[in-house]
């Protein structure tokens, strides 16, 4: 057995007993107490000739569960514990999740921002996510809308979004739009129709545009505005 070895499994006993996690009786984890027998039995393997090295590396390599190197092991938490890098990303993308709420909303809270700022009531933005997308952050539609507002291209450029498939400037921005329409036409009828229309088409036919898509497209959003409301 190499000088190479020995000190591997001397900076292994060394990170886990840094990193051992203590019991409200103060006992040390038994996995310190194994890599310290391992060690034991290591320099005594060089007196005697006998120690088997191929069979001590994978001992101790096979606790780090496959990792390619001592660099990804990671000193995280009150609680002294090491966290591969994968597992650290699993944790942080479980916990950025949004939490849906009864209703299927998955973006309450964004809403509730976005209400709140540009002054429309909360499910009124919650019906126009729910016919544009259904909650689908990730949708493109055939004429290249993008995401739970389905914002066109040139509209989210015009309104300062960058990337429309980001929940947070989606909304914001598709928020702020409809905020622009209930300025410009005055009632909610005509906002909606201007969102899917276009305001031009809105000013061209002074009303709801008569195109079947539009005019199903308010009124099933009325339809959940109405009901929500309720």
């Amino acid at each position: 057995m190499n000088a190479r070895t020995i000190r591997t499994l001397m900076d292994i006993q060394a990170m886990q007993t840094l990193g051992s996690v203590q019991s409200s009786f103060g006992v040390q984890d038994s996995t310190s107490t194994l890599f310290s027998d391992m060690i034991n039995n290591a320099l005594d393997g060089i007196n005697n000739k006998s120690f088997n090295t191929h069979s001590v590396m994978n001992q101790s390599f096979g606790m780090l569960d496959g990792l390619s190197s001592m660099e990804n092991l990671l000193f995280k938490g009150s609680n002294n514990v090491y966290l591969p890098n994968s597992l650290e990303l699993i944790l942080q993308k479980t916990a950025s999740k949004p939490i849906a709420d009864s209703g299927g909303n998955h973006f309450s809270g964004l809403v509730e921002q976005a209400a709140r700022v540009y002054g429309l009531p909360e499910s009124l933005i919650t019906s126009v996510i729910k016919q544009e997308s259904n909650f689908n952050s990730t949708t493109v539609s055939g004429a290249g809308a993008i995401g739970l507002m389905q914002l066109m291209p040139g509209t989210a450029k015009f309104l300062g979004v960058r990337n429309s498939f980001d929940p947070v400037q989606n909304i914001m921005g598709g928020t702020k739009y409809l905020r622009q329409m209930l300025d410009q036409f005055g009632t909610i009828e005509l906002a909606l129709a201007a969102y899917n229309a276009g305001p031009g088409n809105v000013k061209k036919y002074g009303g709801i545009p008569p195109f079947k898509e539009t005019q199903d497209y308010v009124s099933k959003v009325l339809n959940y505005y109405n009901t929500a409301k309720v």
